[in-house]
């Protein structure tokens, strides 16, 4: 017995809304009433991978036409209910601009929730697609996600200003705009929660300032590329949960304020001074990851500069080489500290730069060490000249350590887990467990022979 089919019609509509668009187009074929349903979905979601043919490759002419004609037909007959929710996954080349631009306007109304564009460029040369000034003064607009391809012009007049009063979620990667056009945007986003802006390219209009002052917002990840440098890059979130900034280049000057409620935090700058800031304003967070551009400039900061994490319970370290006095100094900041991760990021023919640095015994046990310690875990592990030292120090005064979790590579672990089992352990629940690096494993399996 088909029970779907008695079900009423708000509820079908809303089961398909979960589905692919052409999947729900599908279900015609099962009755009228399907055909009629398929005609009344206000949600969208239409991705060029489902249009291949499998001897087909992603960038493929014929598959990117038959997306544009379905999406095309379906957008044409539709009249009511409006479209609440779009979504488009594909390529786009030089002559796809207008009829990309196309559906944005005919899905833009006063009942657009969210509006999803994933397009990459076939040829970097091309034209991009812009988005009209009418979908950043959207009212309904919920979500905003803009991926690749995209180019944000600025209002055509003051008239007609951005106005996004319902926008949560705005993520934008690999657009084009103006760093005075970005934060005319963003000042208009009263309500926003959660900002990702990454790989934007910007062009210098005005002061060259950025700033991110939303007391709504809880989430920030920052990794932007500009063309032109800011003077001036401003965070100032005093509701923030979550932030992500990876920056390599882009600004003369960074001010970070009402950090305070942060609980999360990744950080990837290579200015000391910009670190340090961030770390004072995120001296109650509970989760800290420093990636690899911060080990190129925090281990020579001065260790009274850089504060104490008195709620710090995970801490992720990513290394060049096993700088162990940047490990243990950051250890006696963390007083509270559950989980310690050290990932390596360097070839194993990297020389390592520290070589002549002999292990240096602290003065004071770490606090974290002999009360919370209870996991350590080193990623992409390589030998390095004190390494033992510091496996048996963690070893020795880890009171409450439970497990000392090591990856390595096959070819790197001759003699060496044999070695450490053998130091002595003040904790008798901790366990020594060795794995091998899975991405290293996958590499050989695919490699020719």
């Amino acid at each position: 017995m088909d029970r779907i089919s008695n079900l009423p019609d708000c509820i079908l509509l809303h089961i398909l809304s979960f589905l692919p668009t052409k999947t729900a187009f599908f279900t015609a074929v099962l009755s009228r009433r399907w055909t009629h349903l398929c005609h009344d979905l206000q949600h969208f979601d239409f991705n060029q991978i489902q249009f291949h043919n499998r001897n087909q490759t992603w960038s493929d002419f014929s598959s990117r036409k038959r997306l544009f004609a379905t999406v095309n037909w379906i957008l044409s007959r539709h009249k009511a209910p409006p479209i609440r929710t779009f979504r488009l996954t594909c390529n786009v080349d030089q002559f796809d601009q207008s009829t990309v631009e196309w559906f944005i306007r005919k899905v833009f109304g006063p009942n657009l929730e969210e509006l999803n564009l994933q397009l990459s460029l076939v040829d970097r040369s091309y034209h991009r697609v812009f988005i009209s000034n009418g979908v950043l003064s959207c009212t309904s607009l919920v979500t905003l996600r803009l991926n690749g391809g995209i180019t944000i012009p600025s209002p055509l007049s003051s008239s007609c200003p951005y106005h996004l009063p319902s926008l949560k979620t705005l993520q934008l990667y690999n657009v084009v705009t103006s760093v005075g056009n970005l934060e005319e945007i963003l000042s208009h986003c009263t309500a926003l929660e959660t900002l990702i802006l990454d790989s934007i390219v910007l062009s210098r209009e005005g002061q060259g300032q950025l700033r991110i002052c939303f007391p709504s917002l809880k989430s920030l990840h920052s990794k932007s590329c500009f063309w032109e440098p800011l003077r001036l890059f401003v965070i100032d979130t005093p509701s923030l949960k979550r932030l992500d900034i990876q920056v390599e280049s882009g600004f003369r000057e960074i001010r970070v304020r009402n950090l305070h409620n942060v609980e999360e935090a990744s950080i990837n700058l290579p200015w000391q001074f910009p670190v340090l800031k961030f770390l004072v304003k995120l001296c109650r967070i509970r989760i800290l990851v420093l990636r690899l551009l911060v080990f190129d400039c925090l281990p020579d900061a001065p260790p009274h500069l850089i504060p104490e994490f008195t709620c710090l319970q995970r801490l992720e370290l990513t290394v060049r080489c096993f700088d162990t006095r940047y490990i243990m100094d950051m250890l006696q900041k963390c007083p509270m500290l559950k989980l310690l991760a050290v990932v390596f990021n360097a070839s194993p023919y990297d020389k390592d730069p520290l070589l002549s640095r002999k292990w240096e015994h602290p003065v004071k046990v770490p606090t974290c060490l002999a009360s919370h310690l209870q996991l350590i875990k080193i990623k992409r592990y390589f030998e390095s000249r004190d390494d033992r030292d510091f496996f048996a120090y963690v070893l020795q005064h880890g009171l409450v350590l439970e497990s000392l979790d090591i990856q390595v590579d096959r070819a790197r672990a001759k003699g060496f887990p044999e070695e450490l089992f053998l130091f002595p352990r003040s904790s008798k629940a901790c366990q020594i467990n060795f794995c091998w690096n899975q991405e290293e494993e996958e590499k050989k399996k695919k490699a020719p022979r």
